[in-house]
C-alpha cells in the first residue's frame, strides 16, 4: 500500500498558509475544545460543499485534530519508538519511505514481528494481542511526531502508531481516507479561482451605445419595393448504386505543380468498378433559418408584449417548501438577471420562429431510406480475470456451456503452441507442477467479477470441451496427454439459486455446524475430477484440440469406423491429438463401473449417493489409437458441427445473461477412415488408417501421407472448419493465412501473409464467409471473404501484448459476442458489429460459387504447368540438375570451411596450451554447428551454476577463494605447461635424429638426367609400337611359317636369346655390367674360381646332367616349354 497522503496536525492553518482565503479561520488547538467533545470519537464523514462561497469556518466541514485525537484514542492503538536500523530493515525509514505528508503504510505481521518486537520491552504482551494473527496479513503503521513533540528530552528512535485489532484498523483507514478528502479538497480550493458575481460600479450608467439619440429633425420619406420571396424548389433525391450504370469514372485533376505517380490496381476483387455520377447542387437542403417568411420583416412590437405573465407560480419550489422539515431554513433560489428591452425581443422572436440548428431533414428531401455506412468498431463490455488463480499465464483452452447461454470454462497455462518461452527465463519445472495451481474456472456473464466454478486439475490443462450431448460433462487435455473428466450434476442450471431459510432453520442450521466444527469445510464452488484416464494409456504429449463424432457413428477395437442403422443408439465418440503425435479415438460410453459398487450404492439411502457421480467409477481409454511421426496441432475430419437454438424473445429478455439454449448437431452422414493434420513443424498432410485384424494393441503407426502445398513459412498451430461448408477449413502458420479445400491440396483458395505472428482463428457461427483471427501484438482482423479477400475487413487494436485464444458466442441475442484470450490470462467479451452478424442473402451458395471458381482458376494455372514442363523437360531437368550440383558444392564447401577452422582452432589450443590459463579458458566457438554451440555453451551455464550453489552452500567469497587460490592456480599451470614442453622435446626427438642422420651421412644422389632419358625413350616405344592384339597376331603367323624351329637344340636357342638380349640392353640403354663381367672372366679362364653361392658339380652329376641335357635336346619341343625357356633365359 502506498503512503497515503495527509498534512500531519499541529499545526495552525496560519502557520501552513501564508494567504488566507476569506471565510477561513485558524484551526485551535484540541486542548481547547471541550471535555466532552474530546472524549467522543470523532467518526464525521467529509462532504465536498457544492460551492466554495457558502463555506464559512473549516472546522464545520472537518476537523483533522479531532480526528488524529480520534486514531490515537483507539482500543488496540500501540505507541512505540523505532530505531533507525529497524526503520530500515520495515521499509518505513523517516523522510525516505514516510513523511509528514505521507505517514502511513502498511507492514506484514510476520515482517513486524520478527524486527519490531524483539526491541519493544512490551513485547510478550504485543504477541497476546496479535494471537491467531494470520502472519501473512498487514498491519497498519503510521509515523506520529505527535507523541515526542511536547518532551525536550525524546528517547532513541521515531515515534510510531500501529493498531492490533482488524476492526479497528479497518475504522482508522476510514478515518485517514476522510482527511486524505479533506486535504486534497481543501488544496485543490487555494488553487482554483473561480469566476465571481460582477459587482457594478457604476460604469454600466456611462454606455450610452444601445441609447437611441435624433439630433436632426425627422423626415418622413416612404418607399415602396416589391422583393419576390424565393420558395426552393422541392427535389427528392434517389440512391443510384453501382450495378444502375455500365461504366464509368471520375477524372481527378490535381493542381499542376504536384507530381504524382500512379499505382496500378492489379486486379478487383468486389464489383466496385463504377462510381456515382457526381452531382454539384447550389442548395441540397432547406436552409435552417428563417422558417417563416414573415421574420424578414422588423415589426413593431410593444411594451406590452413583453411583459411577462406573474401569474405564474414555481412549483418545485413550493414543493421543496412543503417537504422541508419546520425550523430548518430553505435558502430561496437565486432569481434570474435582468435582461435589456432589446435581449427580451430578440428571444422572444427567435422563440416564435423556432428555429433548430440541429434539424435532421433528410427525411424532407428524400422519400426513399438508404443504407448508412459506418466504421465499425469492437465494443469491449466485460472482461473475467482473477489474478491470484491465473497470474503470469495464458488462456489455453476453453468452451461454452451448451445448456445456458453466457456460461464459458476457461483453462490457463505457462505456455500454448502459439506463444514464446525466453531461453533466459529459468524455469523449475518440478517446483511449479507441485507448488502451482491449476486452474480451470467456469465465469458467467451475470457476474463478470467472481467466478461460479473451479474444477480441481492436478496436471495443467491444455484444452477444454463440454460434452454436446450431456452438458454436465466437461473434458480436459492435459500437459502430459491424460484425460480429466468433470460432472457438474446440473450445478450450471443453477448458479444464481438463493436458498431462503427461516428463523427456525437458520437456527438449526447454526446448532448443527457448532456440532460439526471438527469437520473441514467443503466449498461449494470447487468440483473435483470424477475421473482421469491412465497414464500408460493414453497419449505422452499435451492435448491439443478435441473433436466430437456424429452420434450413429461409432469405432471398434479394430480401429473400424461404423454408421450404427438403429437410430435409438446414440454414441459418444470423440477424438484428441497431441503434441506427441498421437491421434486417440475416445468412448465415453465404453467403460462402466463395477457390478458390486453399483449394488452397494444402491443399497445406501438417496442422500449419501446423490452427490456421487454415475462417472466416477468409469475407467477412461482410447479405444484406438493412430501414431504420427510429427506433434500435432490440429485435424480436419468428418467431425460434428453444432447450431445454437434459442428460446423466444421473451424469456431471453427476461434474463438476457442466462438463458436456456439447445445444441443442434449436425452430423455428418458417415466418416471416412482419412483425415487432415496439421503439424508444429508446418506441414498439412491428409492421413489414412485401415484399422487392424488381430487382437492386440489397438495402435496404427501412420507411415505415409499426402502433403498439402507448403506454404506457411512457420509452425502451423491451429486448423479450423468452417460450421457452414465443411470442405472448406483455415490454417494459420507464423505469419501465413491459408483459406483450404479439402479435396485440393496442390494449392490453397488463397493464402495471405500478414504483418506478425497470427495465433488463432475462428469461424464465425451466423455468416458462412466471415472469420477473425489473433496476432501476436494484440490485434484482431475481421476478413469478409466476399467482400474482400486481399486484406481484413476490420482491424481493431485491443492491447500490446500476444492474444492467445478467440471464441464466439453462438447465440446471437441481444447481440453477438466475441470472447478473446489476452496476454493479462483475462478473457474478454466485446460485442460485433451489426454488419458480422446478421448474414447476406444467399451467403453460403455465394461462397461455394467463389471457392468453385477459384479452384477452376488454380486447375487451369496446374495444366498449363504441366504442359510447359512436358514442352521444355529438357531444359527443366537440365536446371534442376545444375541447381542440385551447387547446392551439393557449396555444402561440400561449407563443410570444407567449417573443418579447416575446426582444425585451425585445435592448433591454436594447443600452440596456446603453455601460454597461461587465460588461452586455455578462451571460448573458441568458430568451426562449430549450432547444435554443438549450444551444447557448449549449456555445459558452461551449467558449470557456473553450479559453482555459484556449491559456493553459496559452503559459505565462501568469490573473490577471497581467487586471491588464497592465486599462488597455486600459477604453480599447477607451471607444472603443466612444463609437463607439456617435455612431452614436446620427447616428440621432436625422433625427427631431430633423423636430421642429424642425414647431415652426417648424406644421401646418395640419382642420375636424374638418364632417368629421365630412359623413362622418355620407353614411353615413345610404348606410343609407336604396335597393339598387343597385333603383336600376338604377328607372332603367330611367324611361328607357323618359321620352318628352323623345330630342329633347334636348346644351346643353339640359349645362344640366340642371349645375342637378343644384348641387342635389346644396347638399344634400351640397360645394364651390361654383369655381361662384361662374365666375358672378361671367361677370356681370362678365371670363371671357376668364382663363388657363385652353390656347390660344385661332381662327375656323374655331370654326367647325368649332360645325358639329360643331350635327352631334352632330342625332344621336339612345345610352345609352352619355349616359353619357361625364354622366361629361364631372361
Amino acid at each position: 500500500m502506498s503512503a497515503t497522503e495527509m498534512e500531519m496536525p499541529g499545526k495552525l492553518e496560519a502557520e501552513t498558509e501564508p494567504e488566507v482565503l476569506p471565510g477561513e479561520l485558524e484551526i485551535p488547538d484540541a486542548s481547547a475544545l471541550p471535555s466532552s467533545r474530546r472524549n467522543k470519537p470523532y467518526f464525521k464523514k467529509f462532504k465536498e460543499p457544492e460551492s466554495d462561497e457558502e463555506v464559512g469556518d473549516l472546522r464545520n466541514l472537518f476537523n483533522i485534530q479531532e480526528s488524529w485525537r480520534t486514531l490515537m484514542s483507539l482500543g488496540s492503538c500501540q505507541k512505540v519508538m523505532v530505531s533507525e536500523k529497524a526503520q530500515k530493515t520495515l521499509k518505513i525509514e523517516v523522510g525516505v519511505n514516510v513523511t509528514q505528508e505521507f505517514p502511513w503504510k502498511q507492514i506484514q505481521y510476520k515482517d513486524l514481528r520478527d524486527v519490531l518486537f524483539d526491541e519493544l520491552e512490551n513485547s510478550a504482551e504485543l504477541l497476546k494481542k496479535f494471537k491467531n494473527f494470520n502472519p501473512e496479513h498487514f498491519v497498519l503503521m503510521g509515523f506520529c511526531p505527535l507523541l515526542t513533540e511536547q518532551e525536550d528530552d525524546p528517547p532513541e528512535g521515531e515515534p510510531f502508531i500501529f493498531y492490533s485489532s482488524i476492526k479497528e484498523s479497518k475504522m482508522a483507514l476510514s478515518i485517514i481516507q476522510n482527511m486524505e478528502r479533506f486535504d486534497r479538497w481543501r488544496m485543490q480550493r487555494r488553487l482554483r479561482k473561480k469566476p465571481r458575481r460582477w459587482v457594478s460600479q457604476g460604469t454600466d450608467a456611462e454606455m450610452t451605445i444601445m441609447v437611441e439619440r435624433f439630433k436632426d429633425e425627422p423626415i418622413d420619406v416612404e418607399i415602396q419595393s416589391v422583393y419576390p420571396i424565393q420558395v426552393p424548389r422541392h427535389i427528392a433525391f434517389d440512391y443510384r448504386l453501382s450495378k444502375h450504370v455500365r461504366d464509368g469514372f471520375i477524372e481527378l485533376l490535381p493542381n499542376e505543380n504536384i507530381k504524382w505517380e500512379n499505382v496500378t490496381k492489379k486486379r478487383i476483387t468486389v464489383s466496385v468498378q463504377s462510381a456515382p455520377p457526381k452531382i454539384d447542387r447550389e442548395q441540397q437542403t432547406n436552409p435552417t433559418f428563417p422558417s417563416n417568411a414573415w421574420s424578414q420583416y422588423l415589426y413593431e412590437i410593444d411594451d406590452e408584449d413583453l411583459e411577462l405573465d406573474e401569474t405564474d407560480v414555481d412549483e418545485e419550489e413550493e414543493k421543496k417548501k412543503a417537504q422541508a422539515k419546520p425550523g430548518t431554513y430553505v435558502e430561496p433560489e437565486k432569481k434570474p438577471p435582468e435582461m435589456s428591452e432589446q435581449i427580451e425581443m430578440l428571444l422572444n422572436t427567435l422563440d416564435f420562429n423556432q428555429i433548430d440548428s440541429y434539424r435532421d431533414d433528410y427525411s424532407m428531401i428524400s422519400s426513399r431510406q438508404v443504407v448508412q455506412y459506418t466504421n465499425p468498431y469492437l465494443q469491449e463490455f466485460l472482461c473475467f480475470a482473477n489474478i491470484s488463480k491465473s497470474n503470469k499465464r495464458f488462456v489455453a483452452g476453453y468452451d461454452w456451456y451448451p445448456k445456458l447461454s453466457g456460461l464459458i470454462a476457461v483453462s490457463y497455462a505457462f505456455s500454448t503452441p502459439a506463444t514464446v518461452n525466453e531461453a533466459s527465463n529459468r524455469v523449475d519445472y518440478v517446483q511449479r507442477a507441485v507448488l502451482e495451481p491449476n486452474p480451470v474456472l467456469l465465469w458467467s456473464f451475470s457476474d463478470n467479477l467472481n467466478y461460479k466454478l473451479e474444477f480441481e486439475a492436478p496436471i495443467e490443462n491444455t484444452a477444454l470441451t463440454f460434452c454436446p450431448f450431456n452438458g454436465d460433462l466437461l473434458l480436459g487435455g492435459s500437459k502430459n496427454g491424460q484425460v480429466v473428466l468433470w460432472d457438474l450434476q446440473g450445478r450450471g442450471d443453477r448458479l444464481d439459486e438463493e436458498e431462503y431459510l427461516t428463523a427456525a432453520q437458520a437456527k438449526y442450521r447454526i446448532m448443527i455446524g457448532e456440532f460439526l466444527n471438527w469437520t473441514i469445510d467443503i466449498e461449494d464452488n470447487v468440483i473435483p475430477p470424477t475421473t482421469i484416464s491412465s497414464l500408460d494409456c493414453s497419449p505422452k504429449g499435451a492435448i491439443t484440440s478435441f473433436y466430437w463424432l456424429g452420434r450413429s457413428i461409432y469405432l471398434s477395437q479394430f480401429g473400424k469406423v461404423y454408421n450404427d442403422p438403429d437410430t435409438r443408439n446414440h454414441h459418444k465418440f470423440f477424438v484428441t491429438c497431441a503434441f506427441d503425435g498421437t491421434i486417440s479415438f475416445w468412448d465415453l460410453d465404453g467403460a462402466g463401473g463395477k457390478g458390486k459398487e453399483k449394488m452397494r450404492n444402491r443399497m445406501l439411502p438417496k442422500e449419501l449417493t446423490q452427490s456421487e457421480s454415475p462417472f466416477k467409477s468409469m475407467a477412461i481409454k482410447p479405444t484406438y489409437n493412430l501414431n504420427f511421426p510429427e506433434p500435432l496441432t490440429g485435424i480436419i475430419a468428418d467431425t460434428s458441427c453444432f447450431s445454437c437454438l434459442t428460446p423466444v424473445p421473451k424469456l431471453i429478455h427476461a434474463n438476457p445473461s442466462n438463458y436456456p439454449i439447445k445444441l443442434i448437431p449436425k452430423d455428418p452422414p458417415t466418416m471416412r477412415q482419412s483425415m487432415i493434420v496439421s503439424t508444429f513443424y508446418g506441414h498439412v498432410s491428409r492421413i489414412d488408417w485401415q484399422g487392424t485384424y488381430v487382437e492386440g494393441q489397438p495402435s496404427e503407426l501412420i507411415n505415409s501421407s499426402i502433403p498439402f502445398a507448403m506454404v506457411h513459412n512457420g509452425p502451423v498451430v491451429m486448423m479450423k472448419k468452417n460450421p457452414f461448408y465443411p470442405e472448406l477449413f483455415a490454417s494459420i502458420g507464423r505469419t501465413i493465412l491459408a483459406i483450404w479445400k479439402e479435396d485440393y491440396n496442390y494449392s490453397p483458395i488463397f493464402w495471405r501473409q500478414r504483418a506478425c505472428d497470427l495465433t488463432a482463428v475462428a469461424w464465425s457461427e451466423t455468416r458462412p464467409a466471415v472469420l477473425y483471427l489473433t496476432r501476436s501484438d494484440g490485434i484482431l482482423e475481421a476478413w469478409d471473404i466476399l467482400a474482400r479477400d486481399d486484406d481484413a475487413c476490420l482491424t481493431e487494436i485491443l492491447g500490446g501484448g500476444i492474444i492467445t485464444g478467440i471464441t464466439e458466442h453462438r447465440p446471437s441475442l441481444p447481440y453477438k459476442i466475441l470472447g478473446i484470450g489476452d496476454y493479462n490470462s483475462s478473457i474478454r467479451m466485446v460485442k460485433l458489429p451489426h454488419s458480422f452478424d446478421v448474414p447476406l442473402p444467399n451467403e453460403l451458395q455465394q461462397l461455394v460459387n467463389y471457392v468453385l471458381k477459384e479452384e477452376r482458376r488454380k486447375v487451369g494455372i496446374q495444366a498449363w504447368e504441366q504442359k510447359y514442363y512436358e514442352l521444355n523437360k529438357d531444359i527443366i531437368e537440365a536446371k534442376r540438375e545444375a541447381e542440385a550440383e551447387t547446392r551439393k558444392e557449396m555444402e561440400r564447401i561449407e563443410k570444407e570451411q567449417q573443418l579447416a577452422s575446426m582444425k585451425k582452432g585445435h592448433k591454436s589450443t594447443e600452440e596456446g596450451g603453455g601460454g597461461g590459463e587465460e588461452v586455455k579458458t578462451k571460448k573458441t566457438y568458430s568451426g562449430l554447428n549450432y547444435n554443438e554451440k549450444m551444447a557448449v555453451m549449456w555445459d558452461e551455464l551449467n558449470l557456473n551454476r553450479m559453482m555459484t550453489i556449491l559456493m553459496s552452500r559452503k559459505q565462501m567469497d568469490p573473490e577471497k577463494l581467487a586471491r588464497e587460490t592465486a599462488l597455486e592456480k600459477e604453480r599447477h599451470a607451471y607444472e603443466a605447461a612444463k609437463k607439456k614442453s617435455h612431452s614436446d622435446v620427447l616428440a621432436r626427438v625422433d625427427n631431430e635424429i633423423a636430421t642429424l642422420r642425414a647431415r652426417i651421412l648424406p644421401a646418395e644422389i640419382q642420375d636424374m638426367q638418364r632417368s629421365e632419358m630412359i623413362a622418355e625413350r620407353v614411353k615413345r616405344e610404348v606410343e609407336n609400337g604396335p597393339t598387343y592384339e597385333e603383336v600376338c597376331e604377328d607372332s603367330f603367323e611367324i611361328l607357323g611359317m618359321f620352318n628352323e624351329f623345330k630342329p633347334i637344340d636348346y644351346i643353339e636357342f640359349l645362344e640366340r636369346g642371349r645375342q637378343r638380349r644384348r641387342l635389346l640392353d644396347q638399344s634400351l640403354g640397360g645394364n651390361t655390367d654383369r655381361l662384361l663381367w662374365f666375358e672378361e672372366k671367361l677370356k681370362l679362364g678365371e670363371l671357376g674360381e668364382c663363388q657363385f653361392g652353390y656347390e660344385t658339380v661332381t662327375g656323374s652329376q655331370a654326367e647325368e646332367a649332360s645325358q639329360h641335357d643331350y635327352t631334352a635336346s632330342q625332344l621336339p619341343l612345345s610352345s609352352s616349354d619355349s616359353n619357361i625357356i625364354e622366361e629361364v633365359d631372361a
